[in-house]
């Protein structure tokens, strides 16, 4: 029983894992996701873009503004991936993508460090990262816990990976986290595609939902957790051959340096 808590890692659960982000309340998870993304995040800064995640939909990259998108998979299970490679050893050199997202890979890992320090590896300097985590203390998070024990489905076997741990992470990866969001508060019981149709339809839509309310409150207990990190790298001191008496010369008004070898000559 205990072997069911294992991780078994993307490369053999990515098939199954697309196949349950296609259902309804994961499309509910991934949908709040997107929002937030629409409204935040759209208008980051940069070239290129890289999504790691358990789909390859390319929907997720329209809300980003970079013109080079694409996505790296760890399984050729989900179709439309760029490329196909381990996570903890992507095949880019450092400091060259402007955004990275992060969508439920380090929980799904077997090595969350290693994936996460692949990832920020690859982020260029003063670039973002965006972390899209299960929230082991929200409505999926609680409910996984007596469920690994019993079912032996993918996504009730993640890594419980709290805010705090991630951020000490990032910190020693030299990266500033710039906000936490957190959203989808429903319980994966409760919630049914009625509810999907009548989130869709702007008509039945009440003003203002659950999930509305505790986003308005900052409640940190959603199904996810958002981190939005910066690449900070400090410039070491470096010896420079510039002559600084020359250079301070070349600035000093005529006036001044004037004064200054007038001063010399009557010494």
């Amino acid at each position: 029983m205990l072997d069911k808590r294992s991780i078994k890692g993307l490369a053999s659960t990515a098939k199954d894992l697309d196949q349950w982000a296609k259902t309804d309340f994961a499309s509910y998870i991934l949908r709040e996701e997107q929002r937030i993304f629409s409204t935040k995040y759209a208008s980051l800064p940069g070239y290129r873009f890289m999504h790691l995640g358990l789909t390859s939909d390319k929907d997720v990259g329209q809300s980003f503004s970079q013109i080079h998108r694409f996505n790296i998979q760890s399984s050729n299970g989900p179709t439309g991936a760029s490329a196909i490679s381990d996570l903890s050893e992507l095949p880019l050199p450092s400091d060259v993508v402007d955004v990275v997202l992060l969508q439920h890979t380090l929980e799904f890992s077997v090595s969350p460090q290693s994936v996460l320090a692949e990832a920020c590896r690859v982020v260029a300097p003063g670039g973002h990262l965006l972390i899209c985590v299960m929230n082991p203390l929200g409505p999926l998070g609680l409910t996984k816990l007596p469920l690994q024990f019993l079912r032996s489905y993918p996504w009730y076997q993640f890594h419980s990976l709290r805010a705090g741990r991630l951020l000490d992470w990032l910190s020693l990866l030299n990266f500033e986290v710039a906000e936490i969001n957190h959203g989808a508060y429903r319980w994966p019981f409760r919630y049914r595609s009625s509810e999907k149709n009548l989130e869709s339809d702007p008509n039945q839509r009440p003003k203002k939902t659950w999930d509305q309310f505790c986003q308005s409150i900052t409640f940190p207990l959603g199904n996810f957790y958002m981190i939005h990190g910066v690449k900070r790298v400090g410039r070491g001191v470096v010896s420079s051959s510039l002559n600084w008496k020359s250079a301070a010369r070349g600035h000093i008004p005529r006036s001044a340096s004037h004064s200054i070898g007038s001063k010399k000559s009557k010494r």
